[in-house]
């Protein structure tokens, strides 16, 4: 048996545990990196579930709006608005990056929303309603409430599916 010299066996031993020691501290940082991002996807899901209730609540209180009541286009621009500036909310949020795709179809949303609500509002103007513009805010708040949905799917883990959905899967 080859004898060593008791150097030698500090060395081995020094180097061995400050390679576990490297090793420690690796996984303590990513372990600690996969934590904050972690905590970015739960806040970003959080921030989300609070703007999809405001919406909910608003298209709940539009849909229960009584359309022969004096107050009927005010409440029903109210509700809009309050709709509108959850959706430049949500497109505000910081998205993490393992839901990236969401980001573009936030952003098409409020500016679909945003378009809805100021038809909507000129549609109503001077007490009268212009029929040609209350069409067209229509069809932007069903542009707006489709990117909506297609976002919650993918929150959800599906896939979105629609006639303008393209899907990309990369590995």
């Amino acid at each position: 048996m080859k004898k060593y010299p008791e150097y030698l066996h500090k060395k081995k031993l020094g180097s061995t545990v400050s390679f576990l020691m490297a090793v420690c501290l690796l996984l303590t940082v990513t372990a600690c990196g996969r934590n904050k991002e972690d905590e970015k996807i739960t806040a970003y899901r959080e921030s989300m579930t609070t703007c999809y209730e405001t919406i909910a609540s608003s298209a709940s209180a539009l849909d229960a709006i009584n359309p022969s009541a004096n107050s009927a286009v005010t409440d029903m621009l109210t509700q809009l608005d309050q709709i509108n500036t959850a959706f430049q909310d949500m497109a505000a949020l910081e998205v993490p990056e393992e839901y990236s795709s969401i980001e573009s179809m936030a952003d098409d949303a409020a500016y679909y929303m945003s378009e809805a609500s100021r038809l909507y509002h000129e549609a109503f103007a001077d007490g009268g309603y212009l029929p040609e513009v209350g069409s067209n805010a229509k069809l932007q708040y069903k542009a707006a409430m489709t990117y909506l949905s297609y976002i919650g799917d993918i929150l959800m883990g599906e896939i979105p599916e629609g006639d303008e959905v393209t899907v990309t899967i990369t590995y």
